[in-house]
């Protein structure tokens, strides 16, 4: 979540800035606020695209017909681009960033990193290009991580009903002191505000459009009762609750799936006819080919989005309705993994059939479930609000009876019955399973009475 506040006016304090060295060798200073808010931008961007020059992308190798023959992978800056230098060894290489404060240039990290991949997600879901550098046309803006330190950074103050001021704090380097100035200055940023500041950890400043963003943490969710809950992941049901509740993952409908196969197999049939005129197949290898891998990613970013928007909803609702939460701990990477085939040793060339269909089927139903992202969004939740997510060993949850505890390989008559041999309790398979993961849970955290 975020703040979105106007800027009034910058405010210059202390020692005059020091901007760089000119090409004559002489040290430029400032005491123009202007001046320093795009000096920071320019920093700022500088230092992200040094980080995106490393990002590695495929370039084609061409034949002497203009063929594409192969191709190789190197960084996006070129392939004689640089080791990325460290926030440190980049202030003492060029003199112009030495007095850039570090919480400005340390955001260009994660920033990049997060910006790189998400464009990467996006070409694969929608379509589109590559992300690439940050240009000084298309607008100047910085971010800056808050620092509550004694010479903190982005530290807001209200100054008013309806205003207040960020204060970013920087020193220039001792040997680049102004003869009779101390080393320290501030910026102080002006800003109309419309409501009360949330606390927030970063500042996102768009000096183009005079406009700065607060990036404020999480709020927690309010909690609507304070239950207790096992939870059992499941194919057939994606969630089976110890109260009998099921929650079943929105399925892809039988014309998308119709239409992704068709699309699929449109593919194939392209790359088969750019192999048979000399190309190679490849993303581009035409633009038929592309416009067809366009309307692919459309339709499968479509049934993604669905599917987040119902996980985001589940696990916000167990979390607003539960204290504590007990999950089984499974190794879905392990789960998940094919094995390997066999060679037939009558028939050389040949492999024995060891089962690796099924197993390629109950992968996907694994995967198409996301087991993985909804116990990390619910445990992101259950840390917001103050709850609990508990996480216990898998061992025989699914064979062990509820009632009397009696284990047996028996007891599941089938995926959906659990009739205990012993006691002859019957239930659920997925309901007994989860509340053996409910009394585990409490068992292992003093709760209840397990």
């Amino acid at each position: 979540m975020s703040q979105k506040v106007r800027i009034d006016r910058v405010r210059h304090d202390g020692a005059s800035v020091f901007l760089g060295v000119d090409h004559c060798g002489n040290p430029c200073w400032t005491r123009n606020p202007e001046r320093v808010m795009v000096w920071l931008c320019d920093g700022w961007r500088t230092r992200f695209n040094q980080r995106r020059e490393q990002r590695p992308h495929n370039m084609p190798v061409r034949d002497e017909a203009g063929g594409i023959v192969d191709w190789i992978e190197e960084p996006l800056g070129g392939p004689d681009v640089a080791d990325l230098l460290s926030d440190k060894e980049a202030r003492l290489r060029y003199s112009w960033m030495a007095g850039i404060p570090a919480p400005i240039l340390a955001s260009t990290g994660r920033i990049e990193n997060t910006e790189w991949f998400a464009g990467l997600k996006r070409r694969k879901t929608i379509g589109g290009r590559v992300p690439g550098f940050k240009s000084r046309h298309r607008g100047l803006g910085f971010v800056c991580w808050r620092n509550a330190s004694q010479s903190g950074n982005a530290i807001f103050h209200k100054t008013g009903r309806k205003s207040g001021v960020v204060v970013i704090t920087g020193m220039n380097p001792s040997q680049w002191a102004k003869p009779g100035e101390k080393l320290h200055w501030r910026i102080a940023i002006h800003v109309r505000v419309s409501q009360p500041i949330r606390p927030y950890t970063s500042v996102h400043v768009d000096w183009t459009h005079r406009s700065l963003v607060f990036v404020n943490m999480p709020l927690p969710l309010s909690r609507a009762s304070a239950g207790e809950i096992g939870i059992d992941r499941g194919c057939v049901h994606t969630l089976a609750l110890s109260d009998g509740t099921f929650m079943d993952m929105p399925r892809p409908t039988k014309a998308e799936l119709k239409r992704l196969k068709h699309l699929q197999r449109k593919m194939a049939r392209q790359d088969r006819v750019n192999e048979a005129r000399g190309g190679r197949t490849a993303d581009f290898a035409s633009k038929r080919r592309q416009k067809t891998l366009s309307r692919f990613n459309v339709l499968q970013g479509r049934i993604v989005r669905r599917r987040n928007d119902w996980i985001e909803k589940t696990t916000t609702s167990l979390a607003k309705n539960n204290i504590l939460i007990a999950m089984e701990d499974l190794d879905v990477q392990a789960m998940t993994k094919r094995p390997k085939p066999k060679p037939d040793p009558a028939n050389p060339g040949r492999y024995l059939h060891n089962g690796a269909r099924a197993k390629a089927g109950l992968n996907r139903s694994i995967l198409g479930n996301n087991w993985s992202r909804l116990m990390k969004r619910l445990k992101d939740k259950m840390d917001a609000n103050g709850g609990k997510l508990v996480i216990v060993p898998a061992a025989y949850t699914s064979q062990a009876c509820h009632e009397c505890g009696h284990i047996a390989k028996g007891n599941r008559e089938s995926q959906a019955v659990f009739r205990c041999v012993e006691c002859g309790h019957k239930a659920n398979a997925d309901v007994n399973a989860a509340m053996n993961i409910l009394s585990r849970a409490l068992a292992k955290t003093g709760g209840g009475t397990a």
